[in-house]
């Protein structure tokens, strides 16, 4: 099974309702009785009106359906549908439990505890990449092509599994790239980051050293913030600082 597939089949029918359902053209954000989940909006490469353009199935009654079901949508293609059962899994994951693998940090912060001189690759663009190659971290960077993402050629291949520590942006859980990226590095230290990450102990038996996400605690304030389209430095920056966090969840406390 894929890495969300096999998150998915860990979440029991357990009838857990749908709040609301916030999509804006940057964030999407499930919330329920349990835990309220955000994931990047994404978008399928098709029109975005007429006979044939794409659409969100179900817009209007996503509240009438379970969590679950809600979540099941992240096996749908890239598309609209794909962020809300993205978010929708967030929401109901099972949290991580507090004790030094959970720390308030971020991945900067686990780079610069556990890359003392490999080679670190990066896929997707970050906004610390300036200040660790300023510091003289050895960084192989991997962003998206306009025409195949983060697909890999053979070329890609062969860069990805000359890297000690592969540090994976959570975008590729949304266009179908991640599966592929970690089956080219088996040996490479993973972590994977982004507001979309699961942040879950699951994700660290799949594969990954550390998941750096975020945890919403209070998705009112996010709310207007979203569908108004801020991005997520907006959504750090406008709302309280008690309605999200960033967090990340390691195998190991960092030092």
């Amino acid at each position: 099974m894929t890495f969300l597939e096999t998150l998915l089949s860990r979440i029991p029918e357990d009838g857990i309702p749908v709040r609301r359902v916030v999509m804006g053209p940057f964030w999407t954000l499930v919330e329920t009785p349990v835990g309220t989940g955000l994931a990047s909006t994404q978008f399928a490469d098709l029109p975005t009106h007429g006979r044939h353009s794409q659409n969100m199935p179900g817009a209007g009654h996503l509240t009438s359906l379970t969590a679950r079901t809600l979540a099941e949508n992240v096996l749908e293609p890239p598309s609209p549908a794909r962020s809300v059962g993205l978010a929708a899994l967030n929401a109901i994951l099972p949290r991580p439990a507090r004790g030094p693998g959970l720390t308030p940090s971020n991945a900067s912060d686990w780079l610069r505890s556990h890359a003392h001189g490999p080679r670190i690759g990066i896929v997707g663009w970050f906004p610390f990449i300036d200040s660790l190659r300023a510091d003289g971290y050895r960084l192989d960077i991997f962003e998206k092509s306009p025409t195949t993402g983060f697909a890999l050629t053979p070329a890609r291949a062969r860069r990805l599994a000359a890297c000690d520590i592969l540090c994976i942006t959570a975008a590729t859980l949304l266009n179908d790239t991640l599966d592929p990226i970690l089956a080219a590095a088996p040996s490479s230290r993973k972590i994977l980051v982004g507001p979309s990450a699961p942040l879950t102990p699951g994700a660290l038996t799949l594969g990954f050293d550390a998941v750096c996400g975020c945890q919403v605690r209070r998705p009112a304030p996010l709310i207007p913030l979203i569908q108004q389209g801020a991005c997520f430095r907006q959504l750090r920056r406008e709302s309280p600082p008690s309605a999200l966090r960033l967090l990340t969840l390691s195998r190991a406390p960092i030092p």
